[in-house]
């Protein structure tokens, strides 16, 4: 079920139930017409009914128009300081007819009611659904490792989308919520559970996805699907085959299929997800240890040429404004720069040794820099945790590239008696995730 709106209106109700009509028939969403004292067709009086339907609404689009006596009713603006109070201005779409003279309190800017095109009743209801709908595909405003450390809130923006209750948000807010739901599913370790989670809601409600929404929950689900068929051997993690080319596949048809827009940031955040993914998916596979040497050699390319465009995605993502406002580049874009790193790490060691160094090192300074901003007091206990499994992966690989004599003696004795500690405390809280076996592994051949 899509969110529910309700929609204010002076003057005559006609352009509002018309509206409605286009969006429940066409868009399937819920709306409730509110009343206004001088309509003659009201149903509703401003009191207790018309405060518990705007409450079961959480979106409102408000019709301006003059009354008969050439002013726009006073109950609208009751209607819409609710509104606003309940939903949030970025839930309320305020329209007028172009041309009409509508005399609005000084505290609105011009730009607060969107003039639309129409010069009949239905050409201006048709062009209101049209502005609401495009007004539907918003940025997700709060800062993304805030959603992933509280992920409860995005759980429940997945279980309200088609409920009776009604949605909390927008397809395209839901696609960027899903994508980020999946990240916090690897962060807490909690792949399998939300996978079945995301298996059920798409085979439940696939035939209504937007084609934003379907894009993120097969990303999510394709990635998750690799998290728990992880294989280890020795100090090598790697994917089989069977689910490499189940993965691969579909990942880079959806990543070639993502469509830019200008309105929100759902495409650039998927692009640079998807990519980031299909490099990983790259790197395990070449690590698969039946692969032929050609056949490796060439996953890492792969590697690299998806790991390099998806640092050229995190670019454009992190000029973009919500980014910028939300400070994400120190939180979630920062971590998909240090995946980005080290898969090119492992591919550039084979590939183009001249390169690896470099990659590795901008990895650890990463993981570093993401171990400072959220440290345990700052974070869940088991994101921390996660932060500190990859700067220790990073810490391993790094120790394991440089000859020992090209790091300072002091921070080289340092850095293995952090890494001893830290593998001693995960064999006490007896943590056997693939990665931690690795780092023992590396540990053990350094010496």
């Amino acid at each position: 079920m899509k969110d529910k709106i309700f929609i204010i209106w002076s003057g005559s109700d006609r352009a509002a139930q018309l509206v409605k009509r286009t969006l429940e028939q066409e868009h399937k969403y819920i709306c409730i017409v509110g009343g206004s004292f001088e309509s003659s067709k009201q149903m509703l009086t401003v009191g207790d009914t018309v405060i518990r339907q705007m409450i079961s609404c959480n979106q409102a689009i408000v019709i301006f128009q003059n009354r008969h006596d050439g002013r726009v009713s006073s109950n609208l603006y009751f209607e819409l300081g609710f509104a606003c109070s309940e939903y949030g201005l970025k839930k309320i779409h305020c329209v007028k007819r172009k041309g009409e003279a509508i005399t609005l309190p000084s505290d609105f800017d011009n730009s607060f009611v969107e003039e639309i095109e129409g010069d009949s009743d239905e050409a201006f209801a048709q062009g209101v659904v049209k502005y609401f709908i495009g007004r539907q595909k918003l940025s997700i405003d709060t800062n993304k490792m805030y959603l992933i450390n509280n992920r409860h809130i995005m759980h429940e923006m997945i279980q309200a989308h088609y409920s009776e209750a009604g949605s909390k948000c927008s397809d395209y807010e839901l696609a960027q919520y899903i994508l980020f739901y999946m990240q916090a599913a690897v962060m807490f370790q909690d792949d399998a559970r939300v996978l079945d989670e995301l298996r059920t809601f798409k085979r439940l409600y696939n035939s209504e996805f937007s084609s934003e929404l379907n894009e993120a929950v097969n990303i999510s689900i394709s990635l998750l699907e690799i998290q728990v068929g992880l294989k280890n051997d020795g100090d090598t993690v790697y994917i089989d085959d069977a689910l490499f080319r189940k993965y691969f596949n579909s990942c880079r048809d959806i990543l070639s299929e993502i469509k830019d827009d200008d309105s929100g940031t759902y495409d650039e955040w998927a692009k640079v997800i998807a990519s980031e993914n299909l490099a990983y998916a790259c790197a395990l596979y070449a690590n698969d240890p039946n692969l032929r040497c050609q056949m490796r050699e060439q996953l890492l390319g792969r590697t690299i040429k998806y790991g390099k465009a998806c640092l050229e995605y995190i670019d454009i993502l992190e000029k973009t404004a919500p980014c910028q406002e939300n400070n994400d580049s120190i939180g979630l874009i920062s971590m998909f720069r240090a995946y980005t790193y080290r898969h090119l790490f492992n591919a550039a060691k084979v590939v183009q040794p001249d390169e690896a160094g470099k990659w590795i090192t901008a990895a650890l300074k990463e993981r570093h820099a993401l171990m400072c901003n959220f440290n345990d007091s700052a974070v869940d206990s088991k994101i921390f945790v996660n932060f500190e499994m990859e700067y220790y992966l990073s810490l391993i690989e790094y120790l394991d590239y440089f000859d020992k004599d090209e790091i300072d003696p002091f921070d080289y004795e340092m850095y293995i008696s952090d890494i001893d500690s830290f593998i001693a405390e995960c064999s006490k809280r007896d943590n056997t995730h693939a990665y931690i076996k690795m780092i023992a592994s590396q540990r053990e051949r350094i010496g």
